[in-house]
């Protein structure tokens, strides 16, 4: 038998409850079409079966799906611009971070060598890396993308 947790929480402390609920499970499994992780499903239904009970019965919509009531997120949640603001501050930070690490490999590799990581003492690649991502950072957060230049090789161009 699962022990139980009992927790007491305010409505406005459900409410960011709930909020964070979807914000994980989105994070975990928005991107997946099969394979979810289960247990972040799990947890979202389960908390937002108890919307209704807290005071938030338009938080979730249920369905019956092989005899089961599921519970999930509204399109409240969906909509919700401070949601969608969060999310998609999330995702350009991570965009950013994995260009511009990206890019600084790139970089290294050009002016080191193809195998300057395995060749380089660890700590030295590590700053270079740091240096390298920091500009690249840098350069994002003044001008967005605007001077990103993909440039096509002979091969592309003919296509």
């Amino acid at each position: 038998m699962t022990q139980m947790i009992g927790l007491a929480f305010t409505p406005e402390q459900f409410k960011t409850l709930l909020r964070m609920v979807y914000l994980a499970n989105t994070i975990a499994n928005g991107q997946r079409e099969t394979d979810h992780v289960r247990e972040y499903d799990d947890l979202e239904q389960y908390i937002f079966s108890r919307a209704g009970d807290a005071g938030f019965p338009a938080a979730t919509f249920k369905h019956k799906a092989l005899g089961e009531t599921h519970h999930h997120p509204s399109q409240i949640f969906e909509n919700d611009p401070e949601l969608n603001k969060l999310m998609d501050e999330y995702e350009m930070t991570l965009l950013l971070e994995h260009l511009s690490l990206q890019l600084a490999e790139r970089d290294i590799e050009q002016k080191e060598g193809i195998d300057a990581k395995n060749r380089m003492p660890a700590h030295d690649y590590e700053e270079l890396l740091e240096l390298y991502a920091e500009m690249y950072e840098s350069e994002f957060n003044e001008f967005g993308f605007d001077r990103l230049i993909i440039e096509k090789t002979p091969r592309e161009k003919d296509a």
